[in-house]
Formats: structure tokens, sequence, C-alpha cells
């Protein structure tokens, strides 16, 4: 199994501008909330010892002793001395806009000594220099593989441009994959996307729109236009088979480019995400990447499944944009929005550029989204279109020949059509079929599909582009702050008419809106540089939705006067509401990077045996705040699993309880990343062990 390809050659639209020259691996509640609150009463035990050394959640170093990390309060950026946020106000959310109506709910905030990357401004220690940092872009039609160190080339990063064999107009390896009969792969990237019709064999392509948010919840929201998977396969299969096909020619490349310095059973590995990915989706990308084989463990007692880390697309094409001065002339202060259309999906995030470049910090100023509206939908639409056009020539519409009109408008005029002034031009298709090669009146003139300008405007480009300009004003929409710049990266940001659309409706309220030449691989060349940086290049993100679990609460007069069906007398005679939302974390927070949310919650255990703790977590886009779970607009996103027998609470109950059962007070502590979710187990403020996700399907 092979691929093969070099980038096309490009004109640059910047110049002298300083980066470092980028080598790809291309082609291709209160004391007593919870959900256990079954008796009153609960006293706190006797002081319990520290705990034990836990494994650290990564390999980072922890939090110098001497200096603790002070206390940040929910919703609002940290402050401290000399500290990035000093002319950052006005994105502090006050702590009541994330207070909900579970007032007796208790939140803490707190840095995690394992949880970020690195400390809060500091660099990687000595120990990690020249560590190789891999990046993959896994896209939905291409994708790509960058990597780097501070040993090679002064950590800049490194590309591989030049594959084997004579495919040079390729810029990444396609996404695609050739499977047998049996499920086996026989080709993959270009070698199968270029392989013509074979018996007894399936091509796979865009299989990563199978993991978006509403095709996981449910497999009915799948477009009807995507391929088929193979029988006996799931999309993760296909993901997995794919990463492994590029992680090992990946790794055959970079050693032989550099040899034995490719230390690559250590190094980091950056994998991108779609923006608008909710935690499921990226924990089946984390599963498929270990299954892949992209880290394992190189030594004895190695955190090696934290050395995967997961990036939102536009997260790491901010990254890459900040630097090219020369493009957009952003300076400290100033905000801009980063529109990644890819083939698959269009992602959005705004930033904010914090300090100067030489120490690049950069923070989210709203919720991120994005949506399927990438230039692969051009090319479905285009599929309609001749379908249509040609329904009663049935000779042109077999598969190989409806992949040949594809391919020609994929490859000639879909980045270059130019709209409005397009429209009296006629564009040619040379029909893969000799027969039947006639009939004006659908544009079939010998042997060609003749299609005017202005039908391809109405029919394939508008609809998708329309897509794309309302989710940007939806997300200029979320901020109030004036927007310095408009960067357009990913493959669909080479259309022109997408660029001349954009500046139409746009231009009148942003100073600037750019496309840089690397626009396709800005994602990759982000996310390579974030590993280099090894530090929080972006120091604080949006929730883009809200985290919230389903509890049991004390009842108030409002729930006998909304829900009085929710209100049952527990065991000791004390009234509780059944059914009730605990929001975790309310969408809009502001969320530094690294910063963990601690939400207390008790137990009642009827034996020693009874040590488990089972929540369900929801997730919510609306900007309301509920109260009751019926009240809508949730999805559930995965039940949490704690085992409470490691903590010295509760082993010291569990001796001297009687039948009567219990209590053990713990704490959740939740931790955000750009695109992950964690859980850990809280005791005294120390962390006790790892909540296990178990995602529904």
């Amino acid at each position: 199994m092979s691929c093969c390809g070099s980038p096309r050659d490009g004109n640059d639209l910047t110049t002298n501008r300083a980066q470092p020259t980028a080598q790809f691996v291309n082609q291709q509640p209160g004391p007593l909330a919870g959900l256990e609150f079954e008796k009153p009463g609960f006293q706190p035990g006797p002081s319990i010892s520290p705990p034990p050394p836990v494994h650290s959640f990564n390999s980072q170093p922890s939090w110098p002793a001497s200096s603790p990390t002070p206390p940040i309060t929910v919703g609002t950026p940290p402050l401290g001395q000399n500290g990035p946020y000093s002319d950052f106000g006005s994105l502090a959310r006050p702590p009541s806009a994330f207070q909900s109506s579970q007032g007796n709910a208790s939140f803490s905030v707190s840095m995690p000594q394992s949880s970020q990357y690195y400390g809060q401004g500091q660099e990687a220690s000595n120990v990690d220099e020249g560590k190789m940092s891999v990046a993959i872009d896994f896209g939905t039609t291409f994708s790509g593989v960058a990597y780097g160190s501070s040993r090679i080339a002064g950590g800049q990063v490194q590309q591989i441009l030049n594959w084997p064999g004579s495919f040079e107009t390729f810029r990444k390896i396609p996404t695609c994959l050739l499977y047998d009969e049996n499920g086996r792969v026989l080709a993959w990237g270009l070698e199968a996307k270029n392989a013509g019709p074979i018996p007894n064999t399936i091509r796979c392509e865009w299989f990563k729109l199978f993991l978006e948010p509403s095709a996981l919840r449910d497999g009915t929201n799948v477009d009807p236009r995507l391929p088929q998977l193979p029988p006996g396969k799931q999309a993760k299969d296909l993901v997995v088979d794919f990463l492994n096909c590029l992680w090992e020619y990946a790794k055959e490349q970079i050693t032989r480019d550099i040899g034995a310095v490719a230390d690559l059973n250590s190094a980091d590995v950056w994998l991108t995400v779609p923006a608008a990915w909710d935690a499921k989706g990226c924990e089946i990308m984390r599963e498929a990447a270990i299954q892949a084989g992209l880290v394992q463990s190189s030594r004895a007692g190695d955190n090696w499944r934290e050395r995967l880390r997961i990036i939102t697309e536009p997260e790491a094409a901010a990254v890459h944009c900040v630097h090219l001065t020369d493009l957009h002339h952003l300076k400290s202060s100033q905000n801009f929005i980063v529109c990644d259309a890819g083939g698959g999906t269009v992602d959005l995030a705004v930033y904010k550029i914090i300090g100067q470049l030489a120490n690049l910090e950069i923070a989210e100023i709203a919720a991120r989204s994005g949506a399927n509206c990438g230039s692969l939908f051009l090319d479905l639409r285009f599929r309609e279109l001749v379908k249509n056009l040609l329904a009663d020539h049935p000779a042109h519409l077999d598969a190989a020949s409806l992949a040949y009109f594809m391919h020609s408008f994929s490859e000639t005029d879909k980045l270059a059509y130019a709209g409005m002034q397009d429209d009296e031009n006629m564009f040619h298709f040379t029909c893969f079929n000799v027969e039947d090669p006639n009939d004006p009146s659908v544009g079939l003139v010998d042997g060609q599909l003749s299609i005017p300008g202005a039908l391809l405007r109405r029919e394939v480009f508008d609809p998708v582009v329309e897509q794309v300009l309302h989710l940007l004003e939806d997300q200029l929409g979320k901020t109030d702050q004036r927007i310095d710049a408009l960067l357009l990266v990913g493959g669909f940001a080479g259309s022109a008419y997408l660029k001349q659309r954009v500046e139409e409706r746009f231009s009148s309220r942003i100073r600037g809106i750019r496309r840089p030449a690397d626009a396709d691989t800005a994602t990759l060349r982000g996310a390579a540089r974030y590993g280099l940086a090894r530090r929080n290049l972006v120091s604080s993100v949006i929730a883009p939705r809200s985290y919230i679990m389903k509890v049991k609460l004390p009842a108030e007069q409002e729930d006998w006067q909304k829900r009085p069906a929710y209100i049952r007398n527990n065991d000791a005679g004390y009234p509780i509401c059944e059914n009730r939302l605990q929001y975790l974390v309310q969408k809009g927070a502001i969320i530094r990077k690294g910063q963990r949310l601690a939400t207390k919650f008790c137990k009642y255990s009827q034996s020693p045996q009874d040590s488990t703790f089972v929540a369900v977590l929801y997730t919510s886009g609306s900007d309301r705040i509920m109260r009751y779970n019926d009240e809508g607009e949730t999805d559930e996103l995965c039940k949490w699993t704690v085992d409470l027998s490691s903590l010295p609470a509760f082993q010291q109950s569990a001796l001297v309880s009687q039948s009567g059962g219990f209590y053990t007070e713990f704490e959740i502590g939740l931790e955000l990343d750009s695109a992950e979710v964690r859980g850990v187990l809280l005791y005294n403020n120390q962390e006790w062990g790892r909540v296990t996700f178990d995602f529904i399907k």
C-alpha cells in the first residue's frame, strides 16, 4: 500500500513574512448537591491525610510548590502579576452570569497540577528538549502530516514534499480507502482515489462526516448523499484503517529524512477536529488514533495515551495565521475571525491577540461554530445537477461516468468559478461514454455536456456559499467587539467565488479580508507550530455549549409550584425534587486552558460494597437556563462512572457504618479543553482518580 504526490506550485500572496520553513508529510451544587441526596444530616468525617501520589494526567511538569496557583472565579479570566489579561477585562463574564436557579450549587475552580500541556507561562523543561511533535490534519477530503523538533533546523516545522511518484498536482493526500469484499484495505490515498471500477471492491470517501454530532446522536441524520459504509464496518473502523496507513507511511518518510533523531515512539501527536464536534466525536477520534498506533508506550510508567492531543481546526489555523503579520497587519489586543473552509466542514472562531507576537498568546472571545457546508457539497450538488440534466440519457449516468464528471468539475471549475461574471459562459464537460452523444435540449452536444454558468451558480454554488455567509453572520453576532481581520483558510478558501461573496458581504464591517497563499495547509501548519511551542498558545476558550447533570435537590417553593410530581420524601421523610438540572459549565463561559471546574456531590452508600457513583452528563446549545430535564433542548452525552472506594472518607465510613448506611462527600472536577472533556475525582482539593466516560450511542 502506498500513496504518492507532491504539491502544485502556487503564487504566494505574502512576501517577506517571518516564519519557519515548513516541511510537511503531505499528499497527500451545596455540600449535598448530587444524585444520591437521599438522607439529610451528613457530617464531615475526621481529617484525612493527603492522598498518595497519583499518576499525573499527562507528563508535563507540575506547578512549583512555592508558587501556588491563585483561585479563579468561574467565568472570569485569571488575573495575576504581569499576566496576559491586564487589558482583557472586556472578556470577563460576571459570576452571576454563570449561576443558575440551582442556588445551593457549589462551584469552585482551580488550575490542575497535571491537566495543562504546560504550566501557565512555562516553557518546556529541559527533559523535553528535542522531543518530536507530529501534527495530523485528518480531513473529509484530504489529509496531511507535519512534524518538528527543537533539534531539527532550529525548531522549525518540517514537511515532506517529495513523495515518490509523479502526482505533483496534489497538495495533500486524499482521504480515501479501497476495500476488497472481505474488508481488507487494498489501497489508500491517491491510489485508492484514482482506482477505476474493480469488481468486488468498495471505495470509501468522506467517512469523517459520520462522526459529526447529529450523525452520532441519530444515524438517520447522516446525509443520504454520502456513500454507504462497507458491510460490517463502522465509521470508526475506516478512520482507524486510514490513520494506520497514513502513520506508517509518515514514519517511513520521517525516519528516512532525519534518521535516528526520529524518536516517533515518544513523540507528541496533535490531531485536528472540526469546531462543531462535541466530546463524543473527539473521543471516537482519540480511540481510533490510539488503535491506529499513533501513540504507544515507549517506556515503563509512560503515560503514553496523554501524548495524543486533540485541537480544533480553527484553533490550529489561528495559530498559523497570526504569524503572517505581513498579510493582515494584526497587533496586540486586536481581534480576528478565522473561517476554516475545508472539504467537508466550515469552522469559525473569533480570537484576540494578547501580548506581543514574540511571546504569542491568543484567546477565544466568542463560542466557535461550524457546519457541513464545505467544498464537497459543491461536488454533491453538481452530481445531482448532472443526473437531472441527463435523466433521459442513462448511458452517461453509470458510476464511472458520474465520477468522471465530478472529477472534471472538482479539478478545473470548482475553485476557478467567478460567479455572476460567468453567467453567460458555458462550462463544458466531456462525456465518459461515446454513445448517445447529442441532445441539445439538455446541453449534450457532440459528446460534451455544456452547462450555463448561471445554472451552475443557482443550483450548485449559491446554496452552499449562502450557508457559509450565514455562518459568518451568526459568528459575528456573537461578539460586540470590533473585528479587525477575517482570514479565509482551508481548501474551499481557494474558491474565487467564495472570497468574492465574503468580501461583498463583510468588507464594510471588517477592515481586512485575506486568504494566505498556503490557506489549504494552514490548519496543519498551525497544529505543528502549536506542538513545537510546547505551551498553550491559545490560552482561553469559550464553552460552545452547556454541560449539565440531572440531580436530586431539596424541594423548593418553585418546585412545589411547577413540578409537584417530581417531589417525593426520602427515607428520612425529607422532600426532594428529582429531575433537576445542575449546570457544571454554562454555554459562553470563558475557560482558561487547563482550568478545572469542581462541583460538590454526596453519595449515600447502603453498604461498603456500594462505592460506585453513576451520573449522566447532558449537553445543550441553548442560551437559556433550564431547571428541569423535561424542558427540552438537551442531549445525553455520556455516563460518568466514579469509583469512590479509594477515598479515605469512604473507607473510614465503611469501617464504622451501621445498618443505616453512610454518606461520602466528594467533588467532580470538569476540565474542558478546546475539543475534549475530562473528569477527575477530587477530595480536599486533591486529585484521587479519573472519571470514566461511557459515551451514549
